[in-house]
Parts: C-alpha cells; sequence; structure tokens
C-alpha cells in the first residue's frame, strides 16, 4: 500500500505555498488531503502573487474557490488575526483546537501516513499554531484523529533584511519545532531560507517584485520531489520510517532541500547534477558538515526502463558525492530512483540533514537580542511574551546546535573507526 500524505499549511504565505502545489500538482499520495488554517479569513483572500497566476492560469481560480469553500479551517477569536505574535497564534490554537482537530480528521489520515505542515516562521498565526498542533496530533490527538507520528514541517525563515520581531520569532519557532516542553516536537524539520533562494536563483533587484512567486516555485518542487520515492514509479523507495526514524534515533531532524532541476540527460551526468544540486542549498550551509543525506533523482521513465540511468548507478554516485561533501565517514544516506512517465529531464533533490546551523544563527542573532531585551511586562496574559518561557527555548536550542556540532565533529575525526579497536581491530 501507497504511502499517503496531507498537507497542513498554517498561515498566509503557507497557504499559497500549499494550494499552488495541490493545484500544479494534483499528486495521487494526497488527493484533496490539503487543509489551509487562518486566523483571520482576509488573509484567504487572493493577493497579488496569486492574482497573477490567475491571469494566466484562469483555471486555477476555480480550483481555489473549491479549496476555500472544503479546506479552510478559521480558528481562533482575535478579529484581527494574531498579526506577528507567534504567543497569540498559539494562544488562538490552544483555544479553538477542537475546531481545528475536526478538520484534521476530516483528511481520513492513518497512523500510518505522513502530514506535511508548513509555515512561515517570521509570522505570528503559522509560526505560532504549527508547532502546537504538531505537539497536539502527535501525542494527544483526540477523538475522531488517529495518532500520527510522521508529522513532517517545512519552515521558511524570513529574509535578511526583515526586521527584528521576525527574526526573534523565526528562532522561537525552529526551537519549538525541533522541541515542545522538553520533548522532541516535528519528526523532520525541512528549513528554507527566503535570502537564500533568492541568492541561488540570482533575483536581481529588478525582479523582487516576482520574489515571492519564484521562491514558492521552487519549494513546491522541493515538496513534489519530497513525496516522490512514495509513488508507484519509485525504483527504491525510501520509505517514510525512514524520513522520521532514523534521524530521530541519532538526534538529527533539521535538513534543508538542494535541488537541480530540468536537467537534460543527453548533457549531463548524474554526478554533474548532483554537484549542481550540492551548491543550490536553500538555507546556509557550511561546505562539509552535512551528516545526513537522502537523495531524489526524478527521471523519464524510458531512460530507467532503458537501462541508462539506474539505481545501482545512483548509489555509485551518491556515494562517491557523500565522500567529497559530507562531514566524514560514517554519514547516513539514502537514494531513490524515481521513473516517472512523461518526463523529458531530470530533476534531483538532495535533502541535507545535521549541518552545522550557524550560518542560519548568525544572521537571525543579533535582531533576535535586540527584539528579546526590547520586551517587557505589557500586554495581555493571552499575547504577553513570557521571557522565562524562551530562555528554556534559547536553551532547548543550544542543547540541539551543541548535539549537532558534536556529531560533525565526530564524523570529521574519523572517530567512527576509532571502535574498531574495541573488537581487537588494528589501524593497519
Amino acid at each position: 500500500m501507497l504511502t499517503r500524505w496531507g498537507i497542513i499549511a498554517s498561515g498566509q504565505g503557507a497557504n499559497r505555498i500549499a494550494f499552488l502545489y495541490y493545484a500544479k500538482y494534483r499528486n495521487p499520495a494526497i488527493e484533496d488531503r490539503v487543509l489551509l488554517l487562518n486566523t483571520t479569513p482576509a488573509d484567504l483572500r487572493p493577493e497579488a502573487p496569486l492574482e497573477q497566476i490567475f491571469a494566466s492560469e484562469p483555471e486555477l481560480r476555480k480550483e481555489f474557490e473549491r479549496i476555500r469553500r472544503r479546506r479552510v479551517c478559521i480558528f481562533g477569536r482575535a478579529p484581527s488575526g494574531a498579526g506577528n505574535n507567534w504567543v497569540l497564534g498559539e494562544r488562538e490554537a490552544m483555544d479553538d483546537y477542537d475546531s481545528i482537530r475536526r478538520y484534521i480528521a476530516d483528511l481520513r489520515l492513518r497512523s500510518s501516513d505522513v502530514l506535511l505542515g508548513i509555515t512561515t516562521l517570521g509570522g505570528g498565526t503559522g509560526n505560532g499554531s504549527l508547532p502546537y498542533i504538531i505537539h497536539r496530533v502527535r501525542r494527544n490527538p483526540g477523538q475522531g484523529l488517529e495518532r500520527v507520528n510522521n508529522f513532517l514541517a517545512l519552515g521558511i525563515l524570513p529574509y535578511d533584511f526583515e526586521g527584528p520581531q521576525r527574526h526573534f520569532n523565526a528562532i522561537c519557532g525552529l526551537a519549538r519545532l525541533l522541541r515542545y516542553e522538553g520533548e522532541q516536537n516535528a519528526a523532520l524539520v525541512i528549513l528554507v531560507d527566503n535570502s537564500q533562494v533568492e541568492r541561488v536563483l540570482g533575483i536581481r533587484r529588478g525582479q523582487r517584485a516576482e520574489r515571492y512567486h519564484r521562491i514558492n516555485q521552487e519549494i513546491i518542487r522541493t515538496i513534489h520531489l519530497l513525496i516522490a520515492p512514495s509513488s508507484r514509479w519509485s525504483r527504491a523507495t525510501i520509505d517514510i520510517a525512514d524520513y522520521y526514524q532514523l534521524p530521530s534515533n541519532i538526534g538529527t531532524v533539521h535538513f534543508t532541500p538542494c535541488l537541480s532541476l530540468g536537467n537534460d540527460p543527453e548533457v549531463l551526468s548524474l554526478e554533474a547534477m548532483l554537484e549542481s544540486a550540492s551548491g543550490n542549498a536553500m538555507a546556509p550551509v557550511e561546505r562539509g558538515t552535512g551528516t545526513m543525506a537522502y537523495i531524489v533523482v526524478a527521471a523519464p521513465e524510458e531512460r530507467v526502463t532503458g537501462g541508462e540511468i539506474t539505481q545501482e548507478d545512483l548509489e555509485d554516485v551518491a556515494r562517491e558525492w557523500a565522500s567529497r561533501h559530507l562531514a566524514g565517514e560514517g554519514v547516513l544516506r539514502y537514494t531513490s530512483l524515481v521513473a516517472e512517465p512523461g518526463r523529458s529531464t531530470v530533476d534531483v533533490l538532495i535533502l541535507l540533514g545535521g549541518f552545522s546551523l550557524r550560518g542560519i544563527m548568525e544572521k537571525s542573532l543579533e535582531k533576535y537580542r535586540r527584539f528579546r531585551d526590547s520586551l517587557g511586562g505589557g500586554g495581555d496574559l493571552g499575547s504577553r511574551i513570557d521571557l522565562e518561557r524562551v530562555a528554556r527555548l534559547e536553551e532547548d536550542l543550544r542543547r540541539y546546535i551543541a548535539l549537532t556540532e558534536e556529531r560533525i565533529e565526530r564524523l570529521r575525526s574519523g572517530e567512527e573507526h576509532v571502535h574498531l579497536r574495541e573488537w581487537g581491530f588494528s589501524d593497519l
């Protein structure tokens, strides 16, 4: 039985991404299991980026209206939504969780299926609600909703130029996606950095009006390739258990996508495609710090069935690629070749995990501290940011970063081989 996926998108930016993915790909692994969450109906109106798409693809407007009628949950009681206050977004989700739970239950997911949560980490609604919803669904789903352990999260980090509150939100959101109330939360956290993707795409100043659309296109292609090993065209399946059990076992749950799309197999080798993908990380990654990688290659069906591209070839290429680009011997590496009918080019996704979070933290910490230090005791109890809780989130994130750095150094130093001596093997 093929793995079924569902998507829960909370907040305006995430709603747009989830809708575009559903409308453009019509993936049988998803069917119509898409849920859009928000705290204000105004945020679900088609804003400028969607209106531009509807103008060129008018059939998508009908799909949008259908989704709005059947797969939208407006939760909470604040008439103007959560704004940029993640505490208020979380409180609204807590107070109105029964409404959210009923919509999730209507997706009819089994315990063996997968939920992919999407949020922008700089805002209030999604950043506030999604970590809490993951926590509740995984540990205490409630009546009519099965316990779903396979809850992955895709968090979109704010632009470098955005203000201190958004970077404060992002760090608090990342900490809560990784751990919630002292326990691991999402089984896998996939990070996409807006500014990094803009740099990879080469978006110039004069093109910035279309930046959101182009970045969203990269994200929905990532989602498609992430789900591809669950399809009937997969030659070697990265099982959903591989996505969540193994990272959890080693304490590494953060990843970022690296993409190389539209490759001509007549011109480029698999080696060149993986090299290209590794240079297109969607978050700041220090070379040689990755400790895990999932590699998905979607190729034309006739080239796979004709033996021009094989799973064995992919394994060999991936092994060589990992030896050059990852932290050292002992990294975990999984590959999946997908033979898609009707495809003429090759797409590559490297889901790179366990890399140093230094690049992400460096760009956000100064602004985070500036906003944190400006906080006082004002505001009502429902929306006030609890500085003691913020300190706990900081400690959780510090511990996670320390474990990540320790594993990187252990792999780089070759300590994995030292253990052979304990079993009587020499180093010769």
